[in-house]
């Protein structure tokens, strides 16, 4: 019997939290028939032997090369042919039957074309980074003021983070993690896949907003529930958010109106500037911060070259 369902895991240097991840989808999924493909791109650790000997019923696919987020799924989906595909990252856990939980509400939901849960911390707090608003003046404004950090709670000035939203109930949003994404081969052909631009970060969010101008609206479940740890195949805090940056770059890019992208380009700056005169302030009293603030000051020298996206 064919299986319902693709799980497709990208791995990068991430051997022991990839074989905790496997584990779990295969402890907490009893309804769904599924297949797991792992794409690795190129790990220098011991990930594909690993998940090998673990996990013989695995398809290992080696690229041989970081092809990063969005080109290792798109090869993983090229390998596959199941009803449904679902993004899954290495620093996942599944919990209380999520997949099987999912697939259900994308049956119940099918308009929404995008599906996503709710993610948790380690420690099985919330993170509420499992879905949040596309890039917009307002979104970019706020949170380069700091005001959506300072009233992380209200959906006015946290709407980037559905800041009022506490994920006890189901409800549409602009953009779906993808660390925990569900959709339609049907939806994922039609869109011809993640677009590869974005090595990593914000691929998502251009999917989900090129769904959403077919007609589609992504939704969340509560019932649907894992753990993301998020980010453990990056070594810095520099790293991480020049990739971040140069994907919203990239949206602004590729999604924004003419007239908009010096706008939000100009709001991401000032985000970085006053992060890093805060932090410049904050080291002179904690020494600790030291560190944080010379990550961020990395950041805002290479300004010219993430502003311009991937491209």
């Amino acid at each position: 019997m064919s299986a319902t369902l693709d799980i497709i895991i990208v791995s990068y240097n991430t051997a022991e939290y990839t074989k905790r991840a496997i584990e779990s989808v295969y402890a907490e999924t009893r309804e769904t028939r599924f297949n797991i493909l792992m794409v690795d791109n190129d790990s220098s650790d011991n990930s594909v032997e690993l998940i090998a000997t673990n996990f013989p019923d695995v398809e290992i696919i080696q690229t041989g090369a970081n092809l990063g987020f969005a080109g290792g799924v798109n090869v993983g989906a090229k390998a596959s042919n199941s009803e449904y595909i679902l993004l899954l990252n290495p620093d996942t856990v599944i919990l209380e039957e999520a997949i099987d939980r999912l697939v259900s509400f994308a049956k119940t939901a099918p308009k929404a074309g995008i599906w996503g849960g709710i993610t948790l911390n380690d420690d099985l707090s919330l993170n509420p980074n499992n879905a949040r608003a596309r890039l917009s003046f307002k979104t970019l404004l706020f949170s380069a003021l700091g005001l959506s950090k300072v009233f992380n709670k209200s959906c006015y000035f946290n709407h980037d983070n559905y800041g009022c939203w506490d994920r006890k109930s189901e409800r549409a949003v602009d953009v779906i993690t993808g660390c925990f994404f569900l959709t339609p081969r049907s939806l994922w052909e039609e869109l011809k896949g993640l677009d590869e631009i974005f090595f990593m970060y914000a691929e998502e969010a251009d999917y989900c907003i090129r769904a959403i101008k077919k007609g589609y609206q992504p939704r969340v479940t509560p019932d649907a529930r894992i753990i993301h740890h998020g980010g453990v195949s990056e070594t810095n805090i520099s790293g991480k958010m020049l990739k971040l940056l140069k994907g919203k770059a990239e949206l602004i890019n590729k999604h924004a109106k003419a007239w908009e992208k010096p706008i939000h380009k100009g709001l991401l700056l000032l985000h970085v500037f006053n992060k890093t005169m805060a932090l410049n302030l904050v080291s002179l009293i904690k020494k600790n911060k030291i560190p944080v603030r010379n990550e961020w000051r990395i950041v805002f020298k290479q300004r010219n070259e993430w502003l311009r996206g991937y491209r």
